[in-house]
C-alpha cells in the first residue's frame, strides 16, 4: 500500500539529512577547497561565467584552444546559471549541494517506483547518496552533475514500463542529454547501465522479454534524443579528438595509474579518520591512504547487515545478480593489480577512451547498497524476536560510545610518529563502526518487538551516523581569502592593467612529490598559498594570465608537440623559443615573474617566408638558436604552392585591437606584401578576412596563425566558427523543437483521451 504522507516525511527528511552534512559548506562565505576545484573548476567557471555563452574558445590555455570541444568543461551545461548568479567560488558550493539534494531525492523515489517499500528506499538513498563513492566526488564537480541524474534516470524507465512508453521515453532522452552535457561520459554510460538493471530487475517486476525489449527500446529512444541535443558538444568534441592527446586513445599504463591498491581491500568496511585542515593535521593520516580518485571507499558497515540477508527469500537470484555487479565493480577498480580492467581495455573497441579504474567502484558502491536495500526487505518482513540479544547488542554500543566521549581523540600526542598515530587511529576506528554495528544489530533483532517502519527509520539514520562521521570532512571547506592573489600577481596585475591581450606566462614547476611533501602537517591556509605559488591547475587562468603549460586531461596535441621541442633544448635556449611564441614572463616561486628578453609581440608582419611540407620539420628548424625566427616565417604548405616572399625587410609588430575569445582584430600596415603572424595556436574551425575578404590561414612556425596580406594598411579578423558546429546547431535546435512537440503532443493525447472518458 502507497503511503504518500509517509513519502513526503522521508523526502524532508532526506532533504534535512543534506543540508546537515553540507552546513559548513552552506555558511555565508564559505568555499570548497579540496580536489580539482582550487586548482581548475573555478578557474574555468570563472573564464565561463565572464564569457559568455557560447563560449567556444579559451585564450588562457597553451596558446588558446578549443574550449567547448571538452566536454568535462561543460560549456553546454544548462545548471551552469549557478555560476553567473552567485560567482564561481561560491556558485561552485550551490552547484554541488543542489545536485546531491537533487540526486537524494530523487533516488528515494526511484527505489519506491520500482517497488521497493519506503524505509527501505530511504536505506538505500541514504545509503548510496552519504557513501564513500559520491561523497567524494564534488571534488571534481562535473561527476556529481552526471550521477545526479540516475534517480531520474529509473523513473523516467519504469514509467516507460509502466504506463506511456513513448512520453516517457522521450523524457530519459532529456536527462539523458543533461548527463552528457555534464561533462562525464563514461560515468554517464554507467549509470545507463544501472538504471537498465534496476528497472528490469524491480522487485515488483518478472523479467520478460516484454520488459527486456521495451526498456531497450525506451534506452536506444532516449539516447537518440541525448545525441539529438548534443550535436553541437559532439561536432565539436569529434573535431578536437583527433588532434588531441586522446587521439590514440588512454594507454594501459596511465590508466591504471588510478587503480585500487589490494592492501587497502579493508577501507571497504573501516573509514579513513579525516581531520579539518584548520587543525593541521595531514590530509591523509587515516587508517589507509586513499586512492588517486576516491578519497573514501568506506561502504558503510551498517548496511553490511542487511546485505547478509539479501541472498535470502523467494528473490535470491536478483541479488546473485547484484552481487556479481558489485563483484565486477571490485574487479575493475583493481585494475592492473586483477586484470580484469587491462583485459577489456585491450580487447574491447572504444575501452581506450575511457579512464580510471576506480571509476567503477559506482559498480561496487550501487551493487552493495542495492543488496543492502533488498536485505532490508526481506528481514523486515520476517517476525523474529530477541530481546535479550537487542538489548545487549544496544548496551555495548552505549557503552562503546561512552568510551570514546570519555577519551577523545588526541592525535597531536605523538607528533611525527605517523606509524603509531596510524594503529590508534585503526583501534578507534573499530571502536566507532562496531558501535553503529551493534545498533544495527539491536534494530534487526528488535523486529517484531517494534514495527518495522520505526525500525526502518531509526536503522537509516544510524546508516547516516556511521557515513557522516566517515565523509563529512572529505569535502574541506575555507574562505575567500584561499583565492586571492599573491603580491607577485598583484604586482603584475597593476604593470599590465589596460591591456588587450592577456599576459602570456611560462611558470616553472615543482616535482609531485615535493608538493606533498610541502603540505603534509600544514593548516588550510599554508596548502592556498602554496597551490597558488606552483600555478598548477588554474590558477593563472583565474588570475587573467595566459599560462601555456595550462592544459586538462583532454587537450590539443600540438601541446605536446611544444612541449617536446621545449624539452629538447639546452637550458640557455629555453628562453629564446619561450620568446619566439610571444611568452612574456617566466614564473618562479621564489622570484615570481621574470621578463623574457626580446619576447615577440602577439602579431608581427613579415616579409620573407619558406615552405616545407612538414610540421616537424618546421618545429625542429624554427627552434634552433640560429634560425632568424624574426626575420623568416616558416610555412606548412607544399613548397611551390604559393610565393613565400623574399624581401630583405625586417618585420614589424602589428596592432591588436580586439582580442575576444572568438574574435581576434588586428590592424597592420605592410610596406609590401607579406605575411600577418598571430602568436595564437593554428586550429581547424578559424576563418580570417582581410578588409572583409576571405583568406587562408596557414599553420606558421609550427605551432600559430599567419595570413598573407598586400601591401598598405588593413584590418584582419580572425574569427572561430567551426564549420560542423554551426550545422549541427541547427539541426540540434530542429531536433530538440521536434523533441518537446512530441513531449507536449504525448501529454495533450492523454488528456484529450481522458475528457472522452
Amino acid at each position: 500500500m502507497i503511503n504518500i504522507r509517509k513519502d513526503y516525511s522521508y523526502l524532508f527528511l532526506l532533504l534535512g539529512l543534506g543540508i546537515v552534512f553540507w552546513w559548513e559548506a552552506l555558511a555565508p562565505g564559505k568555499l570548497f577547497f579540496y580536489g580539482d576545484i582550487p586548482t581548475a573548476i573555478v578557474a574555468k567557471k570563472l573564464f565561463w561565467s565572464g564569457s559568455g555563452f557560447p563560449t567556444l574558445w579559451s585564450p588562457y590555455f597553451f596558446f588558446g584552444v578549443p574550449y567547448a570541444a571538452n566536454p568535462q568543461f561543460e560549456a553546454f551545461y544548462p545548471l551552469n546559471f549557478f555560476f553567473l548568479l552567485f560567482g564561481p567560488e561560491r556558485g561552485v558550493v550551490y552547484d554541488v549541494v543542489l545536485h546531491h539534494l537533487f540526486f537524494l531525492l530523487t533516488f528515494y523515489l526511484a527505489l519506491r517506483r520500482v517497488g521497493f517499500g519506503e524505509e527501505a528506499s530511504l536505506i538505500g538513498a541514504a545509503g548510496f547518496g552519504f557513501g564513500g563513492y559520491l561523497i567524494s566526488l564534488p571534488s571534481i564537480p562535473l561527476f556529481v552533475r552526471t550521477i545526479a541524474w540516475l534517480g531520474l534516470l529509473v523513473i523516467c524507465l519504469n514509467e516507460a514500463l509502466e504506463t506511456k512508453w513513448l512520453r516517457w521515453s522521450l523524457l530519459l532522452g532529456l536527462a539523458m542529454a543533461a548527463q552528457i552535457m555534464g561533462g562525464e561520459i563514461q560515468l554517464a554510460v554507467m549509470s545507463w547501465v544501472l538504471a537498465f538493471g534496476v528497472v528490469v530487475l524491480a522487485p515488483k517486476r518478472k523479467v520478460s522479454p516484454r520488459d527486456l525489449f521495451m526498456a531497450s527500446g525506451a534506452m536506444v529512444l532516449g539516447l537518440v534524443g541525448a545525441v539529438i541535443v548534443n550535436l553541437p558538444q559532439i561536432a565539436l568534441a569529434k573535431e578536437l579528438i583527433p588532434l588531441s592527446n586522446r587521439a590514440g586513445g588512454e594507454s594501459i599504463v596511465n590508466a591504471t595509474l588510478w587503480s585500487f591498491d589490494p592492501s587497502h581491500l579493508a577501507s571497504l568496511f573501516v573509514p579513513n579518520y579525516l581531520f579539518p585542515w584548520s587543525k593541521g593535521y595531514p590530509f591523509d593520516l587515516g587508517v589507509f591512504y586513499y586512492s588517486p580518485f576516491s578519497v573514501s571507499h568506506y561502504l558503510g558497515v551498517t548496511l553490511l547487515l542487511l546485505v547478509i540477508f539479501s541472498l535470502s527469500g523467494t528473490g535470491k537470484w536478483r541479488g546473485l545478480i547484484w552481487l556479481v555487479l558489485a563483484l565486477f565493480g571490485l574487479g575493475m577498480i583493481l585494475g592492473d593489480h586483477l586484470g580484469v580492467y587491462a583485459f577489456l581495455h585491450k580487447y574491447l573497441p572504444g575501452f581506450d577512451l575511457f579512464r580510471f579504474p576506480d571509476k567503477f567502484f559506482l559498480f561496487l558502491n550501487f551493487g552493495f547498497v542495492l543488496l543492502a536495500v533488498s536485505g532490508y526487505e526481506y528481514a523486515s518482513g520476517r517476525k523474529r524476536l530477541f530481546p535479550w540479544g537487542a538489548g545487549i547488542c544496544l548496551f555495548a554500543a552505549v557503552v562503546i560510545i561512552v568510551f570514546l566521549l570519555i577519551h577523545p581523540l588526541r592525535i597531536w600526542e605523538f607528533g611525527n610518529n605517523f606509524g603509531n598515530a596510524k594503529e590508534y587511529l585503526f583501534r578507534r576506528n573499530i571502536l566507532r563502526i562496531s558501535a553503529f554495528f551493534l545498533i544495527g544489530s539491536g534494530l534487526i533483532l528488535m523486529i517484531g518487538k517494534l514495527r518495522a517502519g520505526w525500525v526502518g527509520l531509526v536503522l537509516a539514520l544510524a546508516l547516516f551516523g556511521d557515513l557522516f562521521f566517515a565523509h563529512h570532512l572529505i569535502n574541506q571547506v575555507t574562505t575567500e581569502y584561499s583565492f586571492r592573489p599573491d603580491y607577485f600577481v598583484r604586482e603584475l596585475s597593476a604593470r599590465e592593467k589596460g591591456r588587450i591581450v592577456p599576459p602570456r606566462i611560462f611558470p616553472t614547476t615543482i616535482p609531485a612529490q615535493d608538493q606533498i611533501l610541502q603540505v603534509q602537517g600544514k593548516d588550510l591556509k599554508y596548502v592556498a598559498d602554496l597551490l597558488k605559488k606552483i600555478f598548477e591547475g588554474g590558477w593563472s587562468v583565474y588570475y587573467g594570465l595566459n599560462d601555456i603549460r595550462q592544459n586538462g586531461t583532454f587537450y590539443p596535441i600540438d601541446m605536446d608537440r611544444f612541449m617536446r621541442v621545449l624539452g629538447r633544448a639546452e637550458s640557455s635556449q629555453k628562453d629564446l623559443i619561450l620568446a619566439r611564441s610571444g611568452v612574456e614572463y617566466s614564473y618562479s616561486v621564489d622570484r615570481g615573474f621574470t621578463g623574457i628578453p626580446a619576447a615577440f609581440a602577439r602579431a608581427m608582419v613579415f616579409y620573407q617566408a619558406r615552405m616545407f611540407s612538414s610540421q616537424y620539420q618546421i618545429a625542429t628548424l624554427w627552434s634552433t638558436p640560429d634560425f632568424p625566427a624574426g626575420q623568416t616565417l616558416l610555412i606548412e604548405a607544399e613548397p611551390g604552392r604559393i610565393d613565400p616572399g623574399s624581401s630583405s625587410l625586417q618585420s614589424e609588430p602589428a596592432r591588436i585591437i580586439e582580442y575576444q575569445n572568438e574574435k581576434v582584430t588586428v590592424e597592420a600596415e605592410a610596406k609590401e606584401t607579406g605575411w600577418l603572424l598571430l602568436l595564437d595556436s593554428y586550429y581547424p574551425g578559424w576563418k580570417a578576412e582581410v578588409d572583409g575578404h576571405p583568406v587562408e590561414i596557414f599553420r606558421a612556425d609550427g605551432f600559430f596563425r599567419a595570413v598573407r596580406i598586400p601591401a598598405g594598411k588593413h584590418k584582419i579578423v580572425f574569427n572561430f566558427i567551426p564549420t560542423n558546429f554551426k550545422k549541427s546547431v541547427w539541426v540540434s535546435g530542429l531536433g530538440f523543437l521536434i523533441w518537446l512537440g512530441l513531449i507536449v503532443t504525448t501529454f495533450t493525447r492523454g488528456k484529450g483521451k481522458e475528457k472522452t472518458i
